[in-house]
């Protein structure tokens, strides 16, 4: 079972803002649910302040931090929803989870008697400092571990899953803005012209 992503992640200094965009495909094999399904493709969307430290609930000093709650924009289906009240994980790549990003959503507050979704994209860690006192700091990476899993209800069951070809916060390449090419061009040509003054 598993799903094609692809994610990008950019951290806004003005209002210190991270946002993070995850696109991604279902494998044929994925639990058909209200939000997954066979070969249908998604996008999640969410920010969040790149020191959280108001929002952080539970973390371990040297493994992990979790920042709750926070709302997730997420398309699927040919429509678009809020999670409303997820969780996400943030974790070293030295401690009990293979770094990267946790992602949980429960449909009920209470996560009783209806489906939990969870999805981990294993990479490199996403913030620096303490687990107490964390900044944010969005990285572009290829997972190095990945699941996705499904449990439709309260017991035991659960559909666990993965993915491939997965990029969290990759940047795609594109062409520069005219005034990143105009100040490329003014140093340059600075750069000449203190060569000339030289010789």
């Amino acid at each position: 079972m598993l799903f094609i992503v692809a994610g990008l992640s950019t951290r806004a200094v003005a209002d210190s803002t991270a946002n993070y965009s995850i696109t991604g495909t279902y494998d044929a094999a994925t639990l058909s649910t209200a939000l997954s399904g066979p070969g249908d493709s998604f996008t999640m969307n969410f920010s969040l302040p790149t020191n959280p430290g108001a929002l952080v609930v539970d973390y371990m000093i040297g493994d992990d931090f979790y920042v709750y709650p926070l709302n997730i924009s997420y398309s699927f289906g040919g429509s678009t929803s809020t999670l409303v009240g997820a969780l996400v994980g943030f974790y070293s790549p030295s401690g009990s989870q293979p770094g990267g990003l946790f992602i949980d959503y429960c449909v009920s507050p209470t996560c009783l008697g209806d489906p939990e979704y969870q999805w981990i994209f294993g990479g490199p860690q996403q913030y620096t400092g303490s687990e107490d006192n964390p900044t944010i700091v969005p990285t572009s990476f290829t997972p190095t571990y990945q699941s996705f899993a499904v449990y439709p209800t309260a017991d035991d069951d659960v559909y666990p899953s993965s993915f491939s070809s997965v990029k969290v916060n990759g940047k795609p390449v594109s062409t520069p803005e005219p005034s990143s090419l105009l100040l490329l061009g003014a140093g340059l040509a600075g750069i000449a012209l203190l060569a000339k003054l030289r010789s």
